[in-house]
């Protein structure tokens, strides 16, 4: 279920991928509080930043950031390798008012629909057409990519794409969070033979490792960290993507600071 899969529509010059995510999915949101609307706007950035990634052959890391002027003023979404996701949203307020994120930006560019906005995005930056279906459920997020592969751009390719793209439309969010790509493809394309590549795990890849703690809390300095110490009697740093909070009280600050200084010898 938390998997990417990629396709090829034969004899037609299209290529695209299918995502399916649950736990991974409810891993992202886990520890926050996300209104429906925010969920729902998370899930399709989510689902949306591993198909992106799942085309790219060297599988460098993905991220995707919206902005707005809106209730809802940050979303991030990093995928790193095409395999690993993590997200968060960040409001200014109760999100109540639509649009979300009013007057925005993703990357250099900001529409009203996720989906349409990259769909921009490819036929500007790549020159491929580009189609994108992202849908939500209570449970799951899902994805469908349909692109034109480079050099099949005469007229016949073209219709091809188009015909494949007005098929992928009419997919409901319970067949795309649904169904298993080799059940969808058949359904929407039908009459069309499709090729399926190899699925692939996308799992949850929050960072907030020990290491990398300890490193935010070298980061602090030492002066910093005394005068947290002395306010507050502890250090506590919170994780914005999975939201969970660490505290360091001070015999536990020293070591780490001690740690990094005596690495620093070494090295």
């Amino acid at each position: 279920m938390n998997e990417v899969q990629g396709f090829i529509l034969e004899g037609s010059g299209v290529r695209g991928a299918v995502v399916r995510l649950e736990e991974t999915w409810r891993q992202v949101i886990a520890e926050h509080s996300y209104t429906p609307q925010v969920r729902t706007l998370l899930g399709e950035g989510v689902a949306a930043t591993v198909l992106l990634a799942s085309g790219i052959k060297a599988k460098p890391s993905v991220s995707l950031q919206l902005q707005g002027e809106g209730p809802l003023k940050l979303l991030v979404i990093q995928c790193a390798d095409g395999s690993r996701v993590r997200g968060m949203a960040h409001c200014s307020r109760e999100p109540h008012a639509i649009p979300l994120l009013g007057a925005g930006r993703l990357v250099v560019l900001m529409s009203d629909k996720l989906d349409k906005c990259l769909e921009a995005y490819f036929e500007q930056s790549e020159q491929l057409a580009t189609r994108l279906i992202l849908k939500t459920s209570e449970r799951r997020v899902a994805g469908l990519l349909l692109q034109m592969l480079p050099g099949h751009d005469d007229a016949r390719d073209v219709d091809a794409f188009e015909d494949a793209a007005a098929c992928a439309a009419t997919v409901s969010a319970e067949e795309l969070t649904g169904l298993a790509a080799e059940d969808l493809l058949p359904k929407l394309f039908a009459g069309r033979e499709s090729r399926l590549f190899k699925s692939h795990g996308v799992t949850h890849d929050c960072r907030c490792t020990p290491e990398r703690l300890a490193g935010v809390v070298r980061m602090l300095g030492a002066d910093e960290v005394r005068s947290l110490l002395a306010e507050q009697g502890q250090v506590e740093l919170t994780c914005e993507f999975c939201n969970r909070t660490f505290r360091y009280d001070e015999q536990a600050t020293q070591a780490i600071l001690r740690d990094g200084a005596q690495s620093s010898v070494l090295h």
